[in-house]
């Protein structure tokens, strides 16, 4: 009679102790009990307990279940354990199993105990190793691995090209060793408690994505980008860091090349573009985006066309077909309206090309308004001045040829010497010389003084009228001056009060001319822009209103408010002879020609000046007698604009 079966407790505690299971078979393979602990679960592919009292055939294949009762019988007849030499495999084959199959019971044991084992993890880790091996080897990044010590302890062949070693001489140096001359971009050393691998050593988390310069052993440098990761043991501890490294100095070199290209796209103030042909699509760069203030430039052909003033568009939408279908370049300069509502002029080139087999069109927009502004202004003040300074002149040359006349024919004083007749001759010759006008006319202007001591009431009319002349001249310069210094203001853009700027001028006004009556009424609205443009722009109406006003006592009404559309609008009325009609053609955006001059320049810095802030001027008749002016500003969007009062 066989021994009883040990317990179950006893068993449970080998089965804990040596296996992943254990299952009690008796000599025909049948499944008497499972002894389970907690690495079971996985084993068989379904519940154990459910197979309790079945046949080894029933769990396994059947060649592996005669391997099986075979291996049964044999550790029956000789009473020793008996391992299982080929895996088993259950549960569709992606789990195999083995162990041993020990006898129980003494004398003639009936049952066996499997202690079941997991061979498939034995199986598998080889391969895994295999692979992460090759892998290893194979990578397209440096790879090295660190001890603890911080010796390098494995590297593979992408590490040799970027580190500028053979494998054993990487493997002979520690992560930190003094030779790296690891620096941040500005060249400062990195300390040692901030290099990555110190840091996960420290830590035991990764360090990703860390850039730094790295000295070769020819001396030169090479930009890297690190990740660190740690592998842990059992209880946590960095076991090795493995460190991965890539080389991306020619990346930094592109990305510096691109800022460089990018800052000079803004100091150039131009913008790259490039036409889809075959979707009908702009995509712009991100000086496109600067130029025309747009977030996106991303967006159909035609949007784009119909953005640009409409006398340009035409031509535009002509240079962009004949460029597609013809392939001849072009090169334009055309307005083009900002998303904030401005008028830029721009210079607009591009060319077709092929890009991959795809056609498309390339080009660069450039902001020339600056340009253009001055080629105008330029244009105004060569004209206005020639005009001017010739009619002056003439008047000068007149008043001095018949100065002479009248003493030549009269008995001159003991005063009037030779040094009288170089005066004279100055007059004369100031006529034809314009260089150092301004210059030359003060001094006239101081030895015209001599000439009021004349009896002769001719020759001090004359005189006079020199000197009045000459100071036209001046006044003439002086306001140039101020007009073109007033076009050049390009400072900050702030948000400025004008009811304050205005109370001031028109308190101002009041005091230079006591006998005329200013009306003001102004709201509480502001603007954004440069204060000193914004009194320039206010002068010259006001200026003009009371200065070339035709009654004895002139009134003038200013109003200041806000008007619709988040507009705000600064009216100018007067009870004057109006504004003269080639003026007003100026301001209506008439040409400056030679048969049209404006000795008002004033009204020339008005109006560039109200245009550069956003604005427009509008010149229309009172209604009895007397000209409306009328600036309108938008009113200002941005809360982060610094304020300024106007005062």
């Amino acid at each position: 009679m066989s021994d009883p079966v040990p317990s179950e407790r006893i068993l449970q505690g080998v089965v804990d102790s040596i296996s992943d299971s254990g299952v009690l078979l008796d000599s025909r393979g049948r499944v008497l009990d499972v002894l389970q602990n907690d690495r079971t679960a996985d084993l068989f592919g379904r519940p154990p307990n459910e197979f309790v009292g079945d046949t080894l055939r029933d769990v396994l294949p059947a060649p592996h279940a005669d391997q099986f009762h075979a291996t049964i019988h044999d550790a029956l007849e000789s009473g020793d354990p008996r391992t299982l030499d080929r895996p088993m495999d259950v549960d569709r084959g992606e789990r195999r199993l083995g162990g041993r199959v020990v006898p129980v019971g003494d004398n003639e044991p009936e049952h066996v105990l499997w202690l079941v084992e997991d061979a498939s993890q034995r199986t598998q880790q080889p391969r895994e190793g295999k692979l992460l091996d090759r892998i290893f080897d194979v990578s397209p990044i440096g790879l090295v691995v660190v001890d603890p010590s911080g010796d390098i302890s494995r590297a593979n062949e992408r590490a040799e090209r970027i580190l500028g070693l053979e494998r054993d001489e990487i493997t002979e140096r520690t992560y930190d060793q003094a030779e790296w001359n690891v620096t941040y971009d500005d060249g400062t050393p990195i300390p040692d408690d901030d290099h990555p691998v110190a840091r996960v050593l420290e830590t035991g988390e990764s360090v990703l994505g860390f850039e730094h310069w790295i000295e070769l052993p020819d001396g030169t440098k090479r930009w890297l980008s690190s990740h660190a990761a740690p592998i842990l043991d059992g209880d946590g501890n960095v076991e090795r860091v493995v460190v991965g490294i890539d080389d991306i100095t020619r990346l930094k070199a592109r990305k510096e090349q691109l800022e460089w290209l990018i800052k000079n796209e803004e100091l150039a103030n131009l913008g790259g573009w490039e036409l889809d042909l075959e979707t009908g699509t702009i995509q712009g760069m991100a000086g496109m985006n600067r130029l025309h203030g747009d977030d996106e430039y991303h967006m159909p052909v035609d949007d784009v066309v119909d953005l640009y003033h409409p006398d340009d568009c035409e031509q535009v939408r002509d240079a962009i077909t004949t460029c597609r279908e013809d392939g001849v370049p072009f090169e334009l300069e055309v307005r083009r309206r900002t998303a904030d509502g401005y008028d830029r002029w721009v210079r607009v080139k591009g060319e077709r090309v092929e890009d991959q087999g795809q056609p498309k069109i390339r080009g660069i927009s450039r902001d020339i308004t600056a340009v253009k502004e001055r080629e105008q202004r330029l244009q105004v003040m060569t004209r206005a001045l020639r005009h001017n300074l010739k009619n002056k002149l003439n008047v000068i040359g007149g008043h001095a040829a018949l100065l002479r006349d009248e003493l030549d024919s009269l008995e001159v004083p003991v005063t009037l010497d030779d040094g009288g007749r170089d005066i004279l001759d100055s007059i004369r010759d100031a006529t034809v010389e314009t260089e150092n006008l301004h210059s030359e006319i003060r001094l006239l202007q101081g030895l015209m003084a001599d000439f009021s001591r004349l009896s002769v009431a001719d020759a001090k009319a004359s005189a006079n009228k020199i000197n009045a002349v000459t100071e036209d001249l001046v006044a003439l310069a002086e306001t140039v001056r101020d007009f073109d210094n007033a076009i050049n203001l390009d400072g900050p853009a702030r948000t400025v009060e004008l009811g304050p700027l205005l109370t001031a001028l028109t308190t101002d006004y009041s005091a230079r001319y006591p006998g005329a009556e200013i009306d003001v009424d102004v709201a509480d609205v502001s603007v954004t822009g440069d204060p000193e443009a914004l009194r320039l722009i206010l002068e010259v109406p006001l200026e003009n209103a009371l200065k070339h006003s035709d009654q004895v006592e002139p009134t003038v009404s200013v109003a200041l408010f806000e008007s619709t559309a988040g507009q705000v609008t600064v009216r100018i009325e007067d009870g004057g002879p109006g504004l003269p009609e080639t003026e007003r053609a100026l301001l209506n955006g008439a040409d400056e020609t030679q048969t049209s001059h404006s000795s008002g320049l004033g009204l020339w810095t008005m109006q560039w000046l109200t245009r550069r802030l956003g604005g427009t001027v509008s010149v229309t008749d009172n209604d009895s007698d007397g000209t409306v002016v009328e600036l309108t500003f938008p009113a200002p969007t941005d809360d982060r604009v610094p304020s300024v009062n106007g005062r």
